[in-house]
This record gives structure tokens, C-alpha cells and sequence, in this order.
């Protein structure tokens, strides 16, 4: 699965560092994009489409098995069903990396990831994730941020205006805590605020992406406790991006890189304060988007990240006799 194009910055990355890295997808959806291969399956998560995915499926392994050294999944998904693939390819020693891009390991049990157990390594992209993430008889978690391409996304600062203009683009309402959103906004027009929202959904990313470039303040969720692909997207454009975050892992990832987080914190609760305060500063949030920029390109450019996952691709290689 391309998710948000994370998957695919990756492999672009590695590409630029003279690596040959496949994309291979199941089928293009919704918010992924970009693949080398596409096995156009029919829904994965019917078990009723298994003996119609399975040769196309079977064939696309047999092809990959002897011409890579390094089988990276996404998301707890692999060639074939059930996992089927794993014994052989360790048998033949190959690399084989796990990478988590959130629900499919965050707050799981231990019984639910045990193929875990098979891989050289797993990344996650939080220390939040990490944190939660089960524990088990397999490698300890990588922490290594989500990937953008940088040249796909041009700084594009407004300048301040008598109104505030404010996006939120779920993919998932609940998740995100996209009623507090409404609701703050609401209030805030209520009491005669200048403040416009525009909720992106359902849209194409070419049409997203322009409606993203036109607000001064992007709000990604206020539920998870970590920002996703929209505020890195979003913070690629130079957009100041409100955020709810655990503290914890906040102060973690400042550590890590050795950078102040460029977000402003928000909650379900705080949001409509925090949405105020920011109509009153309203003339310093293209410096906040201009350091949103740098933090991006510092964490995230897609370069960086390969060269973090080409380390862990030569640590699970099996060394030749």
C-alpha cells in the first residue's frame, strides 16, 4: 500500500541513492499514489477474493523472489495471504523489513503482529507509535519520520489577511476530531471573528493540494497525539499547522533531530482559544510557516529518509559466507 505516498517517497529516495527499489501495490486508493507495480486485486480484506487474487498474487512472488535482497512491507501486509510468503523468504535469505504506519500496530496486541517475528527489523514513524506498540520476541522498533518529496512540494505563503483563513482535510472525522473543529469554528464566527473554514474531503490530492497552498493555517487531527502526511504536506507548503501532540514523544523527537517542533498545540478542548489566539497574531504566522519549511526539509525530505532505511536494509541483509 502507497499510503499518502509515503511508501513511494521512499522508494524514490533509495532510486536517487543508487539503489534499485520496486514499488509494488495491490491497487491504487484513495490518498495513496504512485506505484511501479499495480497487481489490480480485488478487495484484499474480503476473504471471498482470495481464490481470484491468489494466482495474480502467487505470480508477482515467484517474479520477486529471486531479483531483490530486501522485502520491505507496509502496513502488516505482504505478498501473499496469511503471510504465506515469509518462510520463503527467509529461507533464502533475503532482508525482510516491516514498516508500521500507525492503526496496524498502535495499541494492538501482541498476538495480533507475532509475524513480526520473521523480520530484521520494524520501523515505525513515531515515538508515539513506538511507545505504544506492542512488545514482543521481534526487533526493537526504528524510529524513522514518514517521507515527502520535496520538489512535489513548493513553499506557497500567503500573506496575512483581515480574514483568517483556516483548512482541515479528513480522512476520517472521528479520528481527527473534526466535529471540535466545526463546532470552534462556528463559535468563533458566532462572536463575529474573522475566521473562514475550508473542510477538504472527497477531493482529488491535485485539488486538495492547491486548496491546502490558499490557507494560512492547516489543522491536521486533535485526537491521535501525532501529525500525519497532511501537516507534513502542509508544512512543505510553509503552512503553520495546529496539532494536538503527546508531550512525551514531542520531547522525544527534539532530541532526536535536534529541533523545535514548528507546531502549535491544540486539543478538542483548546482548539477554539488556540484558533483565536491565532487571528490576533495573525501577521507572524508566514515566519511560523517559513520554519515549517525548514523542519520538513531537515526531518522528512525524501533523500534523508532513504539513506535512514538503506542503514537498516544493510543491517538485515544476511552477510554471505
Amino acid at each position: 500500500m502507497n499510503i499518502a505516498g509515503g511508501p513511494g517517497a521512499i522508494s524514490q529516495g533509495l532510486r536517487e541513492l543508487g539503489v534499485e527499489s520496486t514499488l509494488l501495490v495491490f491497487n491504487e486508493r484513495p490518498f495513496e499514489r504512485g506505484f511501479d507495480v499495480n497487481l489490480q486485486l480485488r478487495d484484499t480484506s474480503r476473504k471471498s477474493s482470495i481464490p481470484s487474487n491468489l494466482p495474480k498474487q502467487l505470480r508477482a512472488f515467484l517474479w520477486a523472489l529471486p531479483r531483490f535482497d530486501v522485502f520491505h512491507f507496509h502496513a502488516g501486509l505482504t505478498l501473499l495471504p496469511r503471510k504465506l510468503n515469509l518462510p520463503a523468504v527467509r529461507a533464502l535469505r533475503k532482508g525482510i523489513v516491516f514498516q508500521s504506519w500507525g492503526s496496524d500496530l498502535r495499541g494492538r496486541p501482541a498476538s495480533d503482529v507475532r509475524y513480526l517475528r520473521a523480520a530484521g527489523a520494524v520501523i515505525v514513524g513515531s515515538y508515539l507509535t513506538r511507545r505504544l506498540a506492542p512488545s514482543g520476541r521481534w526487533p526493537e522498533y526504528d524510529v524513522v519520520p514518514p517521507a515527502i518529496v520535496l520538489q512535489d512540494w513548493q513553499p506557497a505563503p500567503t500573506e496575512p489577511s483581515e480574514t483568517l483563513r483556516v483548512a482541515h482535510a479528513p480522512s476520517k472525522r472521528a479520528v481527527k476530531g473534526t466535529d471540535a473543529v466545526l463546532a470552534a469554528i462556528e463559535s468563533l464566527r458566532s462572536r463575529g471573528v474573522p475566521i473562514e473554514l475550508d473542510l477538504i474531503e472527497g477531493v482529488p490530492n491535485r485539488e486538495a493540494r492547491l486548496r491546502y497552498a490558499a490557507a494560512d493555517v492547516v489543522i491536521d487531527q486533535l485526537r491521535i497525539g501525532w501529525y500525519g502526511m497532511l501537516a507534513i504536506e502542509s508544512m512543505a507548503l510553509a503552512k503553520p499547522v495546529v496539532v494536538h501532540l503527546d508531550d512525551q514523544a514531542a520531547a522525544e523527537t527534539e532530541e532526536a533531530f535536534g529541533l523545535e517542533l514548528p507546531l502549535m498545540r491544540a486539543t478538542e478542548q483548546t482548539v477554539e482559544d488556540v484558533l483565536a489566539g491565532l487571528v490576533e497574531v495573525r501577521e507572524s504566522l508566514p515566519e511560523l510557516g517559513r520554519r515549517s519549511r525548514e523542519y520538513v526539509e531537515h526531518v522528512h525530505a525524501h533523500t534523508k529518509v532513504a539513506r535512514q532505511v538503506l542503514d537498516i536494509y544493510e543491517r538485515v541483509m544476511p552477510i554471505s559466507s
